[in-house]
C-alpha cells in the first residue's frame, strides 16, 4: 500500500456514515418524525438525542442540520450537493455549530454560546447548535442554558445529544421534544455489515457477522470499527475461526463441549476445559456469561419449539434444535440458575477465582437429573396399576393395620351386581375393607327411602368420596349440603349397616375441607392417618404416596 493509499484510508464508521435520513438504520421511528416535522413546518426549537453510543445521535442531528437549510430538497432530504448542504458536511458553515459537552461545560462557554445565539444565520435558514455529551454540563452551565432554551431568538435550533439522560435537569427535559434512540438489534448490524462488505468486495461467512454484531452490544459505531479490525487481521476473506482468534472470542463448539460434559456427567472432562479457558487467558466471567447464553438459547428452542429467538447463523441454529432434544426444560433452568450464581461471585473479584470457575463446572456436571412432578406421579399410577386388581391404587399407610379402598377405586373382588343374589352376612372374623367394598353396590341398592340420596351422591362426581376400613367406613361430603344431610343419619345408616352386614360397623363422617383435626362421629377404632381436604391435588398424592406431614406456619 502506498503513502497515497494509507492517506487516503478512511474508516469504516466515517466512510459509512449516514448523509439522509433514508441511510439510517435501526432508528425510522425517529427519522419518519423528524422527516413529518420538516414537511409541516412545524420544527422544534430544541430536541434531545438519548440513548446507547454509536446508535446515530449525532448522525441525525447533522442530517437534521443540513435537511432545515438544504437549498433543493428532495422529499425533505438534504441533496448533500448544494452549496449550504457541502458547507457543513465539509465543516465550513457557520450557522452550524458543534459543542463537546465535555470539555465545553462551565458557564463562561454557555454565556459565550448564549451571547452569539442571537445572531441570525448567515447563509442557510437556520442556526443550530449541537451540544454533544450534554449531560456533562455543570449546573451553572444548565442554569445559564435555561432563559435562552426557554425563550430562543427566532430561526435558532438546538440539539442536545447524551448517553446518559438521568443526568440532565427536569428543567432543560420540560424545554425539548425528547427523542429516544433504539439499540440496534442484531440482524440489523449483520445487515448493514453484510451490505458494506459486498460494497468493498470482502467475503465473510454468517458466523463472523454474527460474531462481530454480538461484540458490539448494539452499537453500529463499534460494530464498524470490529469490523475494520477483523478486516486488518483476516484480509479480504473472512471465516470464524479466523474472527475468533482476532477478537479472543470462545468459539461455539466449546459452549457445545460443555453442555455435552452436563449431560454425561464428565466432572474430568470439566477440569480439563477449564484448563483451556485459563490457558488461552479468557476472562472467567465473559466464559460464564457465554455459558449462560449457550443455555439460553437451549432453552428457547425447548419453548418454542423453534431457533427464531437464537442470535446466530443458520448450522448454529440448527445445532441448538438438536441439542435442545437432549435436555428438559427443569434442567436447563436449574443449569442456567447455578451458572448465573458462579457469574455473580466472579464478579466480586474473589480470591483464587479460577476455583470458583472450576467448582461452578463441577456443580454443573454432578447435577442430578429433574423430574416433573406430574411425571412422577403418573409413573406412580402406572405402577401400581401394574400391581393387579387386588392392589389399593392409594395406599394411605403401608405400616398401619387397617386397609383403606376408596369406593371410585379398582374392586378388589368383583363387584355385586343389583340383580345377582345378596352376598351371605359377614362374620367378625372376615371383616375386611375389601369384603365391605365388594358388598357396598348392592347394599345401596337396600337402601331406605331415608338414606337414597346417599346413593346418588356417591355416584355423582365431586359431591361424595367413601372410603373403606378393615372396621368400617369413611365419608368425605365436598358440600355442605351433603355434609348436614348426612350427619342428621349417621345412627340410621350405622342401624341399616349392621343389617345388611351382619356385624356392626364403624362410620367417620368428616366436615367439608376437613383438615387432619378429628373428623366428627368418628367411631372407626384403627382407621388410617387423616388427609386434609384442603390440599391441592398434587400435595395429597404426595402425601399418600410418601407419608409426608404438611408443616402449617404459625408465624
Amino acid at each position: 500500500m502506498t503513502m497515497a493509499d494509507q492517506q487516503s484510508f478512511i474508516v469504516t464508521a466515517r466512510k459509512w456514515r449516514p448523509l439522509k435520513f433514508s441511510d439510517v438504520v435501526g432508528q425510522e421511528h425517529i427519522t419518519t418524525t423528524l422527516k413529518n416535522a420538516i414537511k409541516s413546518d412545524r420544527i422544534h426549537h430544541a430536541y434531545l438525542f438519548t440513548g446507547p453510543r454509536g446508535v446515530g445521535k449525532t448522525t441525525c442531528a447533522r442530517i437534521l442540520a443540513r435537511a432545515v437549510n438544504c437549498l433543493n430538497a428532495v422529499d425533505f432530504e438534504p441533496c448533500n450537493k448544494c452549496q449550504t448542504c457541502t458547507d457543513m458536511l465539509e465543516g465550513r458553515s457557520v450557522d452550524i455549530i458543534e459543542i463537546d459537552g465535555a470539555s465545553n461545560n462551565s458557564v463562561d462557554d454557555v454565556r459565550k454560546l448564549r451571547d452569539n445565539a442571537k445572531y441570525a444565520p448567515m447563509s442557510g435558514r437556520y442556526k443550530m447548535y449541537i451540544i454533544d455529551e450534554v449531560h456533562m454540563l455543570s449546573t451553572a452551565a444548565f442554569n445559564a442554558l435555561l432563559k435562552t432554551l426557554e425563550e430562543p431568538p427566532a430561526l435558532l435550533i438546538f440539539v442536545f445529544a447524551t448517553t446518559e439522560i438521568h443526568k440532565v435537569p427536569a428543567t432543560i427535559l420540560s424545554r425539548c421534544q425528547r427523542y429516544d434512540f433504539r439499540r440496534m438489534e442484531i440482524d440489523t448490524i449483520v445487515q448493514q455489515l453484510q451490505h458494506i462488505a459486498e460494497s468493498e468486495a470482502i467475503s465473510i461467512d454468517d458466523g463472523s457477522l454474527v460474531a462481530v454484531a454480538k461484540k458490539a452490544d448494539g452499537s453500529m459505531r463499534d460494530a464498524q470499527s470490529i469490523f475494520d479490525q477483523v478486516v486488518a487481521f483476516c484480509g479480504m476473506t473472512i471465516r470464524y475461526a479466523d474472527v475468533s482468534m482476532a477478537l479472543h472470542l470462545i468459539d461455539l463448539d466449546f459452549y457445545f463441549g460443555l453442555s455435552e460434559a452436563v449431560r454425561q456427567h464428565d466432572v474430568q472432562r470439566m477440569f480439563d476445559m477449564a484448563r483451556q479457558v485459563i490457558g488461552r487467558g479468557y476472562d472467567l466471567q465473559e466464559c460464564l456469561i457465554g455459558l449462560l447464553e449457550h443455555f439460553r438459547n437451549i432453552l428457547s428452542v425447548i419453548a418454542t419449539k423453534g431457533a427464531q429467538l437464537i442470535d446466530a447463523s443458520q448450522s448454529d441454529r440448527e445445532r441448538y434444535l438438536a441439542e435442545a432434544t437432549l435436555f428438559t426444560k427443569a434442567d436447563v433452568v436449574r443449569i442456567m440458575t447455578l451458572i448465573s450464581q458462579g457469574e455473580a461471585i466472579l464478579r466480586q473479584n474473589p480470591p483464587q477465582p479460577r476455583i470458583r470457575f472450576e467448582f461452578t463446572l463441577v456443580q454443573l456436571a454432578t447435577m442430578d437429573s429433574t423430574v416433573e412432578l406430574s411425571d412422577l406421579l403418573k409413573r406412580l399410577g402406572t405402577e401400581n396399576a401394574s400391581l393387579g386388581p387386588g392392589s389399593p391404587s392409594r395406599p394411605f399407610d403401608r405400616s398401619a393395620p387397617a386397609t383403606t379402598v376408596r369406593a371410585d377405586s379398582p374392586s378388589p373382588a368383583p363387584t355385586a351386581r343389583a340383580d345377582s343374589p345378596s352376598p351371605a352376612p359377614l362374620s367378625v372374623s372376615s371383616l375386611s375393607a375389601a369384603n365391605i367394598a365388594v358388598r357396598w353396590d348392592a347394599f345401596l341398592e337396600t337402601l331406605p327411602e331415608t338414606l337414597v340420596f346417599i346413593r346418588g351422591v356417591s355416584k355423582q362426581a365431586g359431591m361424595l368420596t367413601i372410603e373403606f376400613t378393615d372396621v368400617g367406613v369413611l365419608l368425605r361430603p365436598h358440600a355442605d349440603v351433603v355434609y348436614y344431610q348426612l350427619e342428621g343419619r349417621i345412627a340410621t345408616l350405622k342401624s341399616h349397616l349392621k343389617q345388611f352386614f351382619g356385624v356392626p360397623l364403624g362410620v367417620q363422617l368428616f366436615p367439608v375441607n376437613a383438615t387432619t383435626t378429628e373428623a366428627s362421629h368418628s367411631d372407626v377404632p384403627g382407621s388410617p392417618p387423616k388427609i386434609s381436604e384442603d390440599l391441592l391435588p398434587v400435595e395429597r398424592s404426595l402425601v399418600e404416596l410418601f407419608h409426608a406431614r404438611r408443616m402449617v406456619s404459625r408465624g
